[in-house]
Formats: structure tokens, sequence, C-alpha cells
């Protein structure tokens, strides 16, 4: 298998190209620290869809988003190759339509989760090649350090200096995005891989799996476009272990990674398109349909393995 490759997996809605043409510029300067045999492939969806959004009442034309989209591919000169689609259709409707496309089409070493609201730090992409380098086993997950979160089943992956914060300190929604490089490049005398006792990982920040890992598993068709897929897979590992598979998980101490909480709300577009997904029923009629078929398809899946 080979342990130099990473294909990026991201699914972007409209309202979040700013955040999207962030991450093409971080991951640009990231770049910079990579190894000349890295290779990564940047595997991109910008979801235009009209069941998505009602382009018919947005004072925004479509048209603007695709453009900006197109623009990004031009910094994106450093990669391997670079998979930038644009649906306007159905075939990708959600995060868990993108990562089950690309999982499917796709065969590399390694697979990444990104999502548009995540900020790392622009030396994160060199030390994670460094340490899939340190990984033997043939099934493997490779995360990033979070700060505290909501209750203690995360800390096993959150970075010990802010453990002892606890959970009334909110800190995951206080913290300044910005300030992860200055961060990361204090502690990095201290950064290093750690193998865990378990496994657990947030969807898209900036976890990389080993690509044979995710086509083991799979996201099953049932869980539709949107729901559970992380929930699935992290299940799913501790049912390959529980078989016997070798497989493990490990983080990356002091290189950290948070979601943007504290700016989440600094958005041009909500008031110039009429986005359907951002409401809370939305969400919530595809999470409900993705549990309705969770269960039995984690039976599936532990007949099959």
């Amino acid at each position: 298998m080979k342990k130099n490759d990473l294909h990026i997996i991201l699914h972007c809605l409209p309202r979040d190209i700013d955040e999207l043409d962030r991450i093409v510029n971080h991951l640009k300067r990231s770049s910079h620290f990579l190894g000349k045999d890295d290779e990564v492939i940047l595997d991109f969806t910008l979801n235009l869809s009209d069941k998505l959004t009602d382009w018919e009442t947005s004072q925004l034309p479509k048209e603007f988003f695709a453009d900006k989209f197109e623009m990004m591919k031009q910094k994106c000169d450093w990669t391997s190759k670079n998979i930038f689609e644009i649906n306007d259709g159905n075939r990708c409707l959600g995060i868990n339509d993108k990562r089950r496309n690309s999982i499917r089409e796709n065969n590399p070493g390694n697979f990444m989760y990104l999502d548009t609201d995540v900020h790392f730090s622009m030396f994160n992409l060199s030390y994670l090649f460094r340490a899939l380098e340190q990984i033997n086993n043939e099934y493997y997950i490779l995360n990033s350090q979070l700060l505290r979160l909501w209750d203690s089943s995360w800390n096993m992956i959150s970075n010990e200096r802010y453990i002892p914060m606890g959970y009334d300190s909110k800190i995951w929604l206080k913290y300044d995005p910005f300030k992860l490089d200055s961060e990361v490049f204090e502690y990095s005398s201290t950064i290093g891989i750690k193998e865990l006792n378990g496994f657990k990982f947030g969807g898209g920040w900036f976890n990389v799996f080993s690509a044979n890992l995710l086509k083991e598993i799979d996201i099953p068709d049932s869980l539709s476009s949107y729901g559970l897929d992380d929930t699935f897979i992290e299940e799913g590992c501790r049912m390959m272990q529980q078989k016997g598979y070798d497989i493990k998980q490990y983080t990356l101490e002091n290189m950290l990674v948070c979601e943007n909480r504290k700016y989440r709300d600094l958005n041009p577009y909500v008031d110039y398109i009429t986005d359907k997904t951002n409401s809370d029923e939305f969400r919530q009629a595809y999470r409900d349909n993705a549990n309705k078929y969770y269960s039995d398809e984690l039976r599936k899946l532990g007949e099959r393995l």
C-alpha cells in the first residue's frame, strides 16, 4: 500500500465558497513543507443542485459560485491531480454521497475527510505524511488532536492542555482558529505519533483513513446523502478489530485542528441565496432516514466481515 499519497475529499455548498477558498490557499501554503515524493489529490465538489438551493429566488446566480470555484483550480497547481466537480443534478446531494462516490471510484493509498469549516495548521499535512511512514498496520486511521469538546468520550483525541478546561469552558466555541499555526509552532518540538486504545473521530476534521479500510466498510446507499456516515465507519472499525483485523487508530499529539465556531456566523451569502439545507428540519429529515437503516446496515456489515 502506498503511504505517500493522499486523496482529500471535500463537499462544498454555495454559502461556504469563501471557506473553501481559505482551505485552497492554506493547502497551497502547506504544500511548501511536503517531501518531493508526497502526492496529493484534491477531490472537491461544489454543490449547485436546485434541490439544495432555490436559485430562482436567490439574488446571486449559480454562475457566480461556479466561476469562483473554477478560479480556485488555478491555485492548485502543486498537486498530482485535481478533481473539481460541479454538481448541478442529483448525483451528489450531501456529504455522504460525495464520500461514497469518491471511495468507490478511486484507488489511492489513503483518503482524507475535510470539511469546509475546519481550520488546520500549515504544518499539519507534512506531519501526517511523515507519521504515515511509521504506521505498519494493514488498516488504520490517523487524526490530529482536537480541543476539549462537549463530553469526555472525545478526550482520547483531545489535546492535554485543553482537557482540564472542562465542559463549562466551551472552549470549542470560543477558540480563535486563526491562532492555530502559532500554537502548533510553539509546541512543534513535542509533536509525535501516538497509538490509541480504541476508535474516535469526527467527520471531516482532517482525518486520514487507509483506503482499504473505507472500501472494506463502505458507506451504505441506504444512509442516503447526510448523517451517521462517520459513526458507521467508527463502529465498523470496532467490528473489524473484534474479528481480528489488523487495525489501529493513531493521533498526532500537539498537532491541533478545530472548527470555526467563533466566526461561523460571519457569512455574507446567507442573505443573498435561498439555501434549503440551512434549517434544522432539512437536516433532521436526512438524520431520521439514516437512523431508520443504521442498525440493519451494521448487522449486514458484521455478517460481511
